[in-house]
C-alpha cells in the first residue's frame, strides 16, 4: 500500500487540475500550484475533507510516495536495553512477586512498609523503594511482563525546539538550499534560515516574533531526515540507491559450469616491448570465472580495448580443455580441470556483450546471456571481487606495478621499474592462478580450494563439449554474407580461395551470397555450403599473411594512407603492422622518452634568457624594445619566443 505525506511536490489532482503543493504559509495553510503557476490555497481541515469525499486525489505515479511495507515483529526482550535497566527490572520484580505471592489483594501500609524492609534486607538492596513507588511498579506489572518494570531513560531529555512554524519555515529552507546536488553545506543552510526568520519577525510585533534556534540545534534536525531521501536529492537516485542498498538475500547456484561471470580490467602493471625495451603500456585482462566453484575458466591477456572478438576468443578458451594450453607453461605444476559448456553467462553492459554475433553464436550453444541492471557491479561480484584478489596477491607485487591509486603508489616509479614483457606477464598469471588462487582456501567455499570444489563435483555434472573443435571456433566468430567470384570471395579486402570453394561456386546460383564466418586472426575463414551443410575452411591467398591480426592490420593501412602511401608494398605494410604492434591501442611512451624531451628544453635564466647559449640575433632584434620587462613580461617572453633547436 503506497502512502503519502503533506510536504513539498506533493501531486495531487484537485477538480480535474494537477497541482503539486509548493509550502506551507505562515497561517499554516496549503499552497498548491498548477502547471500554469496558478495557486490554490487550502487549508488542511479542506484538503482532508476533499481527499475524504474524492474530490482531491493524490497521483500514484510520482517519486514521492511511500510504501508500508508487511512486517512480522517480535516484541522486545530484557536483551534489547542496557545491562543496568535489565538488572533493576529484575530487582523491582522480586519486590512485586514476594508481596503478592500470598496476597490476592494489595495490603495495607503498615504491612507493606513491614514487607519492603524485609524484602530489602534478604537481597542487601541499600536503596529500597518506598509504598507509592512500589505501588506504581504493581500497576505498570499487571501484563506480567517484566520488560513493563524497564526505567524509561530513553524517554528523557529535552522536547524538540524546532516545531509548527519554525519547522515549516526549516523545511521550506531545507528543500530550496540543501537538497542540491551542488551539496552545498549546513552552516550555509543555517545563514538562509536564520535570515528567513529575520524577515519574518521584521513583519511581526516583538510579542508574534519566533525565537530562533541555534546552529547546533538546527544541524541536530537535519542529521535525523532520512538519509536516503537526502541522498537521492544531493547526489542521485542511482548514487543513493547503490549507497543505501541491502544484500538481504543470497545468490544459489546449483552446480559448476550453471553460472559463468566474465569481465574485463586493466591491470595495474606496465608493460615493455620485447625488443626495444620501451613502456607500451598497462595491458586488458579478460577473464571468466565460474561462480560455484570460483574456478577460472578462461582469461585473455591483450593490450586492445576489449570488443566483440575479446569475447568470443575468451569463451572459446574457456570452454576448451586446458592440457593444450598448459604446454606453453612448463612450470605450472597442477592440473587445470575447468572446461565444458556453460548454462548461463553473466556479463555487463558493455557494448561488445550486445554484438549480434556474439548472442547468434550463444544460441547456438544453447547459452543463456543475463544481463544485469546498468551500472551493477554487484551483480557479477564474484569475478569484481578476484580481480581485487589477484591485484592485492600478485599484480601489486610486481616491478612496475601502477598500484590502484596514488595514495599506495607513494613515490614509486613506476615507468622506471616496469620489467615484464607480455608474454612474461602471461607466464606469470597462470602460475599464480592455476598453483596459487585455484589452491588456496576459499572463504566462500567453506574453505575448500576451488580445485577441489570442481574435482567434488564434477562426477555429478554433465560436462558438455562440442563434438569438434573446429566447429566451436566456427559458431564463436564474427559473421558476413558475400558474394562468391571465379577468383574466390572477399573478406575485409582480403581474398580467399579454395579447391572446395571453387567446386562450391559452380553449384550456386548467378549472384548468391554465402555464409562466412571470420576472427581476427587472417589466415583463414569459414564458408557456408549449404548442399552438404557445414563449412567449410578456406584459406587466405596471400600466404604473407599468415598469422597476422586483421585488426593491426587495418590499422597498418590506415597510418600509411596518412604518410601519403597510397600503394604500400607488402614489405611497408609488414613492417607498419610490426611497428603497430607497440605503438597502438592505447601504448603509452616510456620514461626513458620523456627524460629526452626534457632534456632537450632550453634552460631560461632569472632573466627570461637561455642559460646555456646566447639568444640568435633574430630573437634579441625583437626584445630590444623592452629594456625592463616585468614579471608578466619576462613570462609572455619564456612563452612566445622559441630557440630554433626546439622547433615552431
Amino acid at each position: 500500500m503506497q502512502t503519502f505525506l503533506l510536504k513539498a511536490r506533493l501531486v495531487v489532482i484537485i477538480r480535474g487540475v494537477r497541482m503539486s503543493l509548493h509550502r506551507r504559509l505562515i497561517d499554516r495553510r496549503l499552497l498548491f500550484v498548477d502547471e500554469l503557476g496558478e495557486p490554490t490555497k487550502l487549508s488542511e481541515v479542506e484538503f482532508y475533507l476533499g481527499y475524504q469525499r474524492h474530490e482531491i486525489q493524490v497521483c500514484a505515479d510520482q517519486p514521492y510516495l511511500g510504501v508500508i511495507p508487511y512486517v512480522r515483529n517480535v516484541a522486545p526482550d530484557l536483551t534489547c536495553f542496557p545491562a543496568k535497566h535489565s538488572e533493576e527490572a529484575l530487582r523491582r520484580r522480586k519486590y512485586i512477586t514476594s508481596i503478592l505471592e500470598d496476597e490476592k489483594m494489595l495490603p495495607g501500609k503498615e504491612f507493606l512498609q513491614k514487607k519492603i524492609d524485609e524484602i530489602a534486607a534478604l537481597i542487601e538492596d541499600a536503596c529500597k523503594p518506598s509504598i507509592s513507588t512500589l505501588r506504581r511498579w504493581i500497576s505498570k506489572f499487571r501484563d506480567r511482563n517484566v520488560v513493563s518494570l524497564v526505567p524509561k531513560h530513553v524517554d528523557k531529555g529535552r522536547s524538540n525546539s524546532i516545531t509548527r512554524e519554525l519547522k515549516d519555515v526549516l523545511d521550506d529552507v531545507i528543500a530550496k538550499y540543501y537538497f542540491l546536488d551542488t551539496r552545498p553545506t549546513i552552516s550555509s543552510v543555517v545563514g538562509v534560515y536564520h535570515h528567513e526568520i529575520d524577515l519574518i519577525n521584521s513583519r511581526r510585533l516583538p510579542s508574534q516574533q519566533l525565537i530562533k534556534p541555534c546552529g547546533m540545534t538546527v544541524r541536530r534536525y537535519i542529521a535525523k531526515l532520512d538519509p536516503y531521501e537526502v541522498d537521492v536529492h544531493r547526489q542521485g537516485k542511482f548514487a543513493a540507491k547503490k549507497k543505501h542498498r541491502a544484500a538481504v538475500e543470497i545468490l544459489t547456484v546449483d552446480g559448476i559450469l550453471d553460472r559463468w561471470e566474465i569481465d574485463h580490467t586493466l591491470l595495474d602493471v606496465l608493460l615493455v616491448d620485447d625488443e626495444t625495451g620501451l613502456v607500451i603500456g598497462r595491458p586488458y585482462f579478460t577473464v571468466v570465472l565460474d561462480k560455484f566453484s570460483r574456478m577460472i575458466m578462461g582469461y585473455l591477456l591483450h593490450l586492445a580495448a576489449p570488443n566483440t572478438e575479446t569475447v568470443l576468443r575468451v569463451i572459446e578458451r574457456s570452454v576448451r580443455p586446458k592440457a593444450e594450453l598448459l604446454k606453453r607453461f612448463p612450470k605450472v605444476e597442477h592440473e587445470w580441470r575447468g572446461h565444458g559448456l556453460p548454462a548461463r553467462i553473466v556479463p555487463d553492459n558493455a557494448a561488445e556483450f550486445h554484438s549480434g554475433d556474439m548472442i547468434s553464436g550463444f544460441n547456438e550453444l544453447g547459452i543463456e546471456i543475463m544481463y544485469p541492471r546498468s551500472r551493477g557491479p554487484e551483480m557479477k561480484g564474484s569475478v569484481e571481487r578476484f580481480f581485487r584478489t589477484q591485484n592485492m596477491g600478485f599484480i601489486h607485487n610486481l616491478p612496475g606495478t601502477t598500484f590502484s591509486n596514488y595514495k599506495d603508489k607513494g613515490d614509486y616509479k613506476s615507468e622506471k621499474h616496469a620489467c615484464f614483457t607480455l608474454p612474461q606477464l602471461e607466464a606469470g598469471i597462470v602460475k599464480w592462478i592455476v598453483d596459487g588462487y585455484h589452491q588456496t582456501p576459499h572463504r566462500g567455499l567453506d574453505l575448500k580450494t576451488p580445485a577441489q570444489v570442481w574435482a567434488a563435483d564434477e562426477p555429478n555434472r554433465q560436462v558438455r563439449l562440442p563434438v569438434d573443435l573446429d566447429s566451436l571456433e566456427c559458431i564463436l566468430a564474427r559473421r558476413a554474407s558475400v558474394k562468391v567470384h571465379h577468383y574466390g570471395i572477399q573478406v575485409d579486402g582480403h581474398g580467399y580461395h579454395s579447391p572446395e570453394l571453387a567446386e562450391l561456386t559452380l553449384r550456386l546460383d548467378h549472384g548468391e551470397k554465402v555464409s562466412v564466418r571470420y576472427r581476427d586472426e587472417i589466415g583463414h575463414v569459414w564458408v557456408h555450403d549449404r548442399f552438404r551443410n557445414l563449412f567449410l575452411m578456406v584459406p587466405i591467398k596471400d600466404k604473407r599473411l599468415q598469422g597476422m591480426s586483421r585488426e593491426l592490420l587495418k590499422a597498418a593501412k590506415e597510418k600509411l594512407r596518412k604518410l601519403g602511401k597510397t600503394n604500400p608494398s607488402f614489405e611497408q605494410l609488414h613492417k607498419c603492422h610490426r611497428d603497430l604492434q607497440t605503438e597502438i591501442k592505447g601504448a603509452k611512451q616510456s620514461q626513458k622518452m620523456r627524460e629526452r624531451r626534457a632534456a632537450a628544453l632550453p634552460k631560461f635564466d632569472k632573466e627570461g634568457r637561455y642559460a646555456d647559449s646566447p639568444l640568435p640575433t633574430s630573437v634579441s632584434a625583437e626584445i630590444e624594445p623592452f629594456d625592463q620587462p616585468s614579471p608578466a613580461e619576462k613570462s609572455l617572453f619564456k612563452v612566445t619566443y622559441r630557440h630554433p633547436s626546439m622547433g615552431g
